[in-house]
């Protein structure tokens, strides 16, 4: 039988379906693309945003339509949470969000503890965690994901040292909220792995004044920046940068705080990128909110941003804000800041890879080549695009940095 999988949302979900994926295999399911003929449809699905859910939802329906009527599996956060939605649309077998439910009803036997490839990947996404507690105002996460468990660490050890032997010399530690875990312990463990060329992290929180000592510590810092291997870049949510709104988010940090967190970052491991979450819009936001924000990511070393606008989600403590049409920051007003906040991610961007013309950096094959170019990506995530007579495949190379434009920078490689 034939099995497809897509994915929507975060890298843990990516991480699930290859979970998924080698379960299917193991039981003898041919694995083909999505836009393929298949006799079992699985989605993979995100929840977060309001798009993310109707997309999810829209997925499902499209494949009930097919001709060839598909059994049609739907995980992921939208089957925790729209659990009654999913039930009305047609040839969907089975709802839910627990991966080896899902494998004990229909492949009659449970998952694999570890995963040994990643699909369509140069690199390896590392479950490290799942599950949050945090219960921002606007998030509907810790109700789809529960509470935060973290992996044993000789579970990850033994998955990462069965991917090295699959080829694999880059990963990236992932999970619902990592700062959760204690990361010193796992980041130690997995630097004395054999094999290892680069290894980070996915979006990690400031830390929780609760957290004892988890996430990102002193000590961690001090690790990372002595280290030969870990990727210098971090991704720190900042979601805002005007303490009123970081209070109504229920976020546990101001903006003053999470300031000096990325400038002690920055001090440590100078060459570091720093991405941040920033959500527009929130209820409350008023212009001087607005231009709070714009200054902190301006001013300090943020060096690239994901923007995204405020969606209301079912059970979050943000709608209690919304009592009045007023309350409410206008679809126009969102579009509006989110373009200024793109263009000032941009202009960021582009200072930020500047400081490396003329410099040689490492960098992991991304791409196979077109037109006589391969992609290379540096360990603080710049793209660059190089020419070179030859497929080099998965390989790392050194690239001198030559310029610098909008979507890569242009290198040349260092022989």
């Amino acid at each position: 039988m034939r099995v497809s999988f897509e994915t929507l949302g975060c890298r843990l979900n990516q991480y699930d379906t290859q979970l998924l994926t080698e379960g299917f295999k193991e039981a003898g399911f041919k694995i083909v693309d999505h836009k393929e003929k298949a006799d079992v449809r699985v989605v993979n699905t995100c929840i977060v945003t309001s798009k993310a859910a109707r997309e999810s939802k829209n997925i499902a329906k499209n494949y009930s339509r097919d001709s060839n009527r598909p059994f049609i599996i739907v995980t992921g956060c939208y089957a925790k949470i729209g659990i009654e939605e999913i039930k009305a649309i047609p040839g969907v077998g089975i709802i839910e969000p627990n991966l080896n439910k899902i494998a004990l009803k229909f492949l009659h036997t449970s998952l694999p503890m570890t995963i040994k490839s990643f699909e369509k990947h140069i690199k390896a996404f590392v479950k490290i965690q799942s599950g949050c507690d945090q219960f921002c105002s606007y998030c509907i996460v810790p109700y789809a994901r529960g509470t935060p468990q973290s992996r044993p660490l000789e579970e990850i050890i033994s998955e990462i040292k069965a991917l090295i032997a699959n080829g694999y010399e880059e990963f990236v530690l992932t999970g619902t909220n990592i700062g959760k875990c204690n990361l010193l312990n796992i980041v130690k463990a997995i630097e004395k792995i054999p094999g290892i060329r680069r290894f980070g992290f996915s979006s990690i929180e400031p830390p929780n004044p609760s957290a004892n000592g988890l996430g990102i510590s002193d000590e961690l810092l001090e690790f990372i920046s002595e280290s030969q291997k870990f990727s210098k870049y971090f991704h720190i949510p900042l979601q805002s940068g005007d303490n009123k709104i970081l209070e109504l988010m229920g976020r546990w940090y101001t903006a003053e705080e999470y300031e000096e967190l990325i400038c002690k970052i920055k001090e440590k491991i100078p060459d570091v990128a720093i991405g941040a979450d920033v959500i527009v819009g929130f209820p409350g936001e008023g212009e001087q909110e607005f231009l709070n924000t714009y200054n902190l990511i301006s001013q300090s070393p943020i060096s690239r941003l994901h923007v995204f606008r405020y969606s209301k989600r079912p059970r979050t403590k943000a709608l209690d804000l919304i009592r009045q049409p007023t309350d409410e920051v206008s679809e126009g007003i969102k579009k509006e800041r989110s373009k200024i906040l793109r263009e000032l991610s941009k202009r960021k961007w582009q200072e930020f890879r500047n400081q490396f013309i003329d410099k040689i950096l490492e960098a992991h094959i991304e791409s196979k080549p077109k037109n006589g170019y391969q992609v290379g990506v540096t360990s603080n995530y710049i793209k660059v695009l190089f020419k070179s007579p030859f497929e080099l495949g998965n390989k790392f190379v050194k690239l001198k940095i030559k310029d610098v434009n909008n979507s890569y920078s242009h290198g040349q490689l260092v022989i």
